[in-house]
């Protein structure tokens, strides 16, 4: 499957930036942007050489970057899920909200719960 060269170029600067994150296997210092370079990719296999800059330790790394949903992991029973579709989406309202309850909270959740009943 072919991907649009704007695809392979987020693609490009993700994979980057990932491996920016992880630390030389040799000094355990971390690699810069300037450090990686992207060599070649073929659907889903990425092919990036590193170099490390603080001790010049070369590499190649393959990374396999699947466009698949993730799993949804849960506890959540069916009569949860239907209940939770059917509520309106967090805006930045409901955050706004949070943000200011959380400003003056002490943390005290047995008082804030105190003789509520939990619904499903």
């Amino acid at each position: 499957m072919a991907t649009k060269p704007d695809e392979s170029y987020d693609k490009h600067e993700l994979l980057k930036h990932l491996l920016a994150s992880i630390p030389c296997a040799v000094c355990d210092q971390p690699y810069r942007l300037s450090d990686i370079e992207v060599v070649d990719h073929h659907d889903e296999i990425w092919i990036v050489a590193v170099k490390c800059s603080h001790c010049g330790t070369k590499g190649l790394v393959f990374a396999l970057m699947k466009e698949e949903k993730p799993e949804v992991v849960s506890d959540l029973v069916p009569q949860e899920w239907a209940r939770f579709k059917k509520m309106p989406q967090i805006d930045a309202d409901d955050l706004l909200d949070v943000h200011e309850f959380l400003k003056d909270f002490d943390g005290d959740f047995i008082s804030l719960f105190e003789g509520e009943a939990v619904q499903l």
